[in-house]
């Protein structure tokens, strides 16, 4: 993190024009690339104490350590500059597209006689490329179908026409590169017109082409159209057999084309992009809409490390100014989901890329916003097909928890690992979650959420921490001690129950009605070495009620106590209770008492976010519920240290080490399962 005195010297250094600034850590690596309208307003906003950043940014400026900037004269000159600069230097926090070396194009050449190829690089050699395509056996398969309705060649042979025969017999070329034997199979199975041997006129050859140019390019009536005219005239010519081949080329094409109609009205090109943000993966989909026809689908994937759904903006724009670098066929329309914090920026660069004028267009409504639902429903499908393999039990996932087992020395195997983390906005609406892996790999239909009651206003996540541990392992502590009690009423009357270990009472309560849905629980006493049974006898006494919501009279000191065990706070209490100065009313809700599969069975292992705080909290739980036989541990982000109750030293594991990515991969998915709640929370206030 960047010393107080050197962000003040960094700041006057750094100039108000246009520009990018690169973020150093203390290795001196560039670890993120930025671009700004004005540099000295844009850095100045990271170290602002009430400005909102996202989780990605806060730990990002955890790591920095210098900042340095570049200034230049326009704000597309930034643009352009950042890009360049993103691309040689890859910095872990800037959004990236993933895997961009495995992109293909297709290459028709410039000779006598093209041929068409697949290649991963465009070269200016005068040659046309299309793409990028993001899968390259699909464009073998493309090719497959294309060669059978048009015989064109794309072996590596140089040919050169020298002399056309008058008789259209055989014409006279020269051949170069001769790395194969020529004609080759595709002759023979009519899948080549052999230019190779002179079977074919340059122009014919030419034409065949072109029909694969418009093809590929989405026009398709073209050639259709070019289809029927030729077969009107070898008709005309009564060269009958030459026209019913073109007529089943015409059926071919067709039948393509059925299944490449878009319902647009507005034929005008266009590409519509859609994504979602899922575990700190951007998925985007991408349809090619030429002359109303879907000629092309990509999906792409970007990441970065911690990226939100909140960072929605930045992503798309890094999304669309990477693919447009590459992409060689840009139409006018350009469909996206939202607007851009640098709209204008990003439409001059994709402009800067081609010499069609490029608009970034937000519809919402009509046929094009329904066409950019279908896009973002092809977003999530591409996302569900591409989780990470940890996502489902396997050898791989397996082996993980047997490595950890074998790390921490436990005799029992992991077969239920649960993991604990706490999220809030500086303070507010404070949530904790609970993630739950089984062998190594996710149980989403086990996870819960806790809405924190003990912490409000501030953050402290030691606090939230014990009292999400409390919550769940109360249900554990609960069950392993009711063989040991016995609960018994007192008299036949009153609904008034103690709690017996062996011969001697150790805690009583008594449960009455107030109304026909609402009873008070009151008069609670325990032994003081007994307070582990509490929320047995409590629990107990609710059972043996009618209401559907139940009180509790106690201390306001006391109310974090309570409010642990699943009591909540309330706006006003029935008439009928009546409390002291000093003393507060809090309400159960029935509803909870209903058995929860997940929090029936007991982990193996609990992994809680954070250091040595979070452990401490963790610990204090542990002693309080008297849970001495549930291994416990804490990760810690920063060096990715493992905190082990009563070892002095932490555990630090090579970044490649299987146990460690399952732990990496339990913290990283409760992280989410938190952020995502605490947002859904803040999201209904907001629509209140």
């Amino acid at each position: 993190m960047i010393e107080p005195k050197q962000i003040s010297k960094i700041l006057k250094a750094i100039p108000s024009s246009p520009g990018i600034y690169k973020m150093f850590d203390e290795e001196g690596r560039v670890i993120y690339v930025g671009k700004a309208k004005s540099l000295s307003k844009r850095v100045r906003q990271y170290f602002q104490k009430d400005y909102q950043h996202s989780s990605r940014t806060k730990k990002l400026m955890e790591k920095v350590v210098d900042i340095q900037t570049v200034g230049v004269d326009t704000e597309l000159e930034a643009v352009i500059l950042e890009s360049n600069t993103i691309k040689q230097l890859q910095p872990k926090y800037n959004i990236i597209m993933k895997d961009d070396k495995g992109f293909v194009y297709i290459k028709i050449t410039r000779e006598d006689f093209p041929r068409i190829q697949i290649v991963r690089q465009i070269e200016k050699d005068g040659a046309k490329y299309i793409g990028p395509k993001t899968a390259k056996h699909k464009v073998q398969e493309t090719f497959k179908v294309i060669k059978k309705i048009f015989p064109f060649r794309h072996c590596s042979l140089n040919i050169d026409l020298l002399e056309e025969d008058p008789q259209k017999l055989k014409h006279k070329v020269k051949i170069t590169n001769k790395t194969i034997k020529y004609p080759c199979l595709d002759y023979y199975i009519k899948r080549c017109v052999a230019p190779c041997i002179g079977k074919v006129t340059k122009e014919e050859y030419l034409e065949i082409i072109n029909n694969v140019e418009d093809f590929l390019s989405g026009k398709a009536d073209k050639i259709i159209q070019n289809l029927k005219d030729q077969m009107t005239k070898c008709a005309e010519d009564k060269q009958f057999e030459k026209a019913a081949k073109i007529r089943d080329k015409i059926q071919k094409v067709e039948s393509i084309l059925e299944k490449q109609k878009v319902s647009d009205p507005n034929q005008e090109n266009k590409d519509v992009i859609n994504y979602c943000i899922i575990q700190g993966r951007a998925y985007f989909n991408l349809f090619q809409i030429r002359d109303g026809k879907l000629i092309g689908q990509e999906n792409f994937i970007l990441s970065a490390q911690e990226l939100e759904e909140s960072e929605s903006k930045e992503t798309l724009e890094a999304f669309l100014i990477q693919y447009y670098e590459l992409a060689t066929d840009i139409p006018k329309e350009i469909l996206v989901p939202h607007e851009l914090e640098n709209n204008q920026e990003t439409e001059a660069f994709i402009q800067k890329q081609s010499e069609v004028k490029s608009k970034l267009i937000v519809p919402k409504i009509g046929t094009k916003n329904k066409i950019l639902d279908m896009s973002f429903k092809n977003a999530q499908i591409f996302a569900d097909r591409n989780k990470p393999s940890w996502q489902n039990e396997s050898e791989l996932t397996i082996k993980a928890s047997e490595e950890l087992q074998e790390l921490l020395e436990l005799t029992t195997p992991l077969k239920r690992i649960e993991c604990y983390d706490i999220s809030h906005l500086s303070g507010t609406d404070t949530v904790g979650s609970m993630v739950v892996f089984k062998n190594g790999a996710p149980k989403k239909d086990l996870y819960r959420q806790f809405k924190i009651r003990t912490v409000s206003g501030k953050p402290d996540d030691y606090k939230s921490m014990e009292e999400v541990l409390t919550r769940r392992l109360l249900k554990i502590a609960e069950k392993s001690k009711l063989t040991d009690y016995k609960l018994k009423k007192v008299t036949k009357t009153a609904n008034k129950y103690q709690i017996q270990k062996g011969d001697k009472i150790v805690a009583s309560g008594e449960i009455k009605a107030i109304s026909d849905s609402k009873d008070l629980v009151e008069n609670i006493k325990i032994e003081k070495k007994e307070k582990q049974i509490e929320y047995t006898l409590i629990k107990e006494l609710m059972k043996k009620g009618k209401g559907k919501r139940f009180y509790l009279v106690c201390e306001e000191n006391n109310k974090d106590h309570y409010l642990q065990m699943g009591f909540e706070e309330i706006k006003s209490k029935p008439e009928e209770i009546k409390i002291k100065k000093g003393q507060t009313c809090l309400a159960f809700e029935k509803i909870k008492l209903k058995e929860d599969k997940s929090f029936n069975e007991i982990p193996d292992l609990i992994i809680i976010d954070g250091g040595k705080g979070q452990l401490t909290a963790g610990t204090k739980v542990m002693q309080t519920l008297k849970l001495s036989n549930i291994p416990y541990i804490s990760l810690a982000k920063r060096l990715e240290e493992i905190f082990v109750p009563g070892r002095e030293q932490s555990i630090l594991l090579p970044k490649n080490n299987e146990a460690l990515k399952l732990l990496q991969r339990a913290r990283d998915e409760a992280h989410r399962f938190a952020i995502t709640f605490n947002k859904n929370l803040r999201s209904k206030k907001f629509k209140k």
